[in-house]
């Protein structure tokens, strides 16, 4: 995993871009800061006539239930009475937790700004907080460390305890009223079944509609429930996710502004990792089974990992150690970037973030190791050898490996003999340098089976 702010590679940082004229970053601060204090107001004030509306619509519900019964009772069935309260809490529940959802997206937003107008007048608080805690607007020092949703036991849920707790309650009650109303043997033998099922359900479906409303801008479900396997396998997925996003987005826009060409390179790693790539939805099922044939010595040794995994391994996995649940997490959320990214920009992304040597973390500084200056265009050959170094942290000298996918190549008319000549003084400059250690002295044989029509 790229860890923040302190990897060389990522030569791009937040903010991208200050003002020379300060007057009017000022005054948009200024505009800003009035606008958050305001959604904060705003939050208060409802969370505090939402505690007031609840705790008054509950009560009258439960008090008021068996005597509209007994009123209506010529003209309603008896169970209808508690089924409509039941579902007018409901409805006044959940219209609420959108409501707060909605506000604290706005106080997240405000705050984000403000924050990002700070940088950009030169002020910053520094990365040691001792103080000032930097996943707070009091002291944060970059846009994206304040979250859209800080926890489940910090200011923003509030709002949703409160309408948990009262209309569970209420839920409780009119349930045991809806059982007794309606004189069903099977309901009444298993009421405290039913009336705890109802409230179960109620719950659920409360908190998943609060933590739904408040998924950052590429977040999902998906993800949430992977972080809980991860922690539960004990391989923590990085909390920071829309952090590493926003700089692996970054880096695109770095390569873009070196002018470097990726048409090759995206060319070779299609085909040198995932022929597959624009078929499937991030997981290859034919590219697993293949790995798992290598496993058995069936097939040539395959890692059966798709770009999409690849990908997820480098920005957001914390121990690659752990091979077999690696692979489960990585499994588990490449649909999910192959959700929030376009293939394009999954592509991009790739080869502008992922680790091609070691402490080479992107095309560009994999150039500047390997060829001492940055190729706009890069051949065939350059492409190929670049991509064949995707994390290659032994910086070790696969012979077989490059032999038999540069043939491959040929075959399949990606690469031409021409490359193949120029491919073999790639990597034979590369030995001589250093960048590239030959353990078992093979390349000799590497050349001559490159050179060899």
């Amino acid at each position: 995993m790229i860890h923040d702010d302190q990897n060389e590679g990522w030569k791009q940082h937040f903010p991208t871009y200050h003002f020379s004229e300060r007057d009017i970053a000022l005054e948009e601060y200024s505009v800003a800061a009035k606008a958050l204090e305001s959604e904060e107001r705003v939050f208060l004030n409802a969370s505090n006539i939402t505690l007031v509306a609840a705790a008054t619509l509950g009560s009258l519900a439960v008090s008021s239930t068996e005597k509209l019964s007994n009123t209506l009772d010529s003209v309603l069935p008896s169970y209808s009475i508690p089924l409509v309260l039941l579902l007018m809490v409901s409805l006044f529940s959940l219209v609420s937790i959108r409501y707060f959802a909605d506000r604290q997206r706005a106080i997240i937003f405000a705050s984000r700004k403000v924050v990002t107008l700070r940088r950009m007048l030169g002020l910053s608080y520094g990365r040691i907080h001792l103080v000032l805690p930097n996943w707070r607007i009091e002291g944060a020092d970059q846009p994206l460390s304040i979250r859209l949703f800080p926890g489940w036991f910090t200011y923003a849920s509030y709002p949703f305890w409160i309408l948990l707790i009262i209309s569970s309650c209420i839920c409780f009650l009119l349930s045991a009223l809806l059982v007794k109303s309606i004189e069903l043997p099977l309901v009444l033998e298993n009421s405290v079944l039913f009336i705890l099922s109802t409230n179960f359900i109620w719950i659920t479906i409360l908190t998943y509609t609060f933590r739904s409303s408040l998924l950052d801008t590429h977040e999902s479900m998906r993800l949430l429930f992977t972080k809980v396997i991860g922690n539960f396998i004990r391989l923590p997925i990085a909390s920071n996710i829309e952090y590493l996003v926003y700089r692996a987005t970054l880096a695109t826009y770095e390569t873009d502004r070196m002018k470097v060409s990726l048409t090759k390179l995206i060319k070779l790693l299609i085909f040198i990792e995932d022929r597959s790539f624009y078929q499937h939805s991030g997981v290859s099922f034919k590219a697993i089974f293949r790995g798992l044939l290598s496993l058995f010595n069936l097939k040539r040794r395959s890692g059966g990992s798709t770009i999409h995994q690849q990908l997820i391994r480098t920005l957001f996995i914390l121990d690659l150690k752990k091979t077999k649940r690696r692979k489960a997490i990585e499994i588990l959320l490449a649909p999910w970037l192959n959700k929030i990214l376009k293939k394009q920009q999954i592509l991009e992304i790739y080869l502008s973030s992922v680790r091609f040597e070691n402490k080479c973390f992107g095309v560009i500084p994999a150039m500047n190791y390997f060829f001492g200056s940055v190729i706009t265009n890069p051949t065939s050959a350059q492409a190929f050898f670049l991509i064949e170094r995707v994390s290659n942290i032994r910086q070790s000298l696969l012979t077989n490996k490059v032999i038999a996918t540069a043939k491959s190549a040929v075959k399949n008319k990606v690469l031409s003999q021409q490359d193949l000549n120029e491919l073999a003084l790639i990597y034979k400059e590369s030995v001589i340098k250093g960048n590239i250690i030959d353990h078992n002295n093979s390349i000799d044989r590497l050349i001559s089976e490159l050179t060899s029509e």
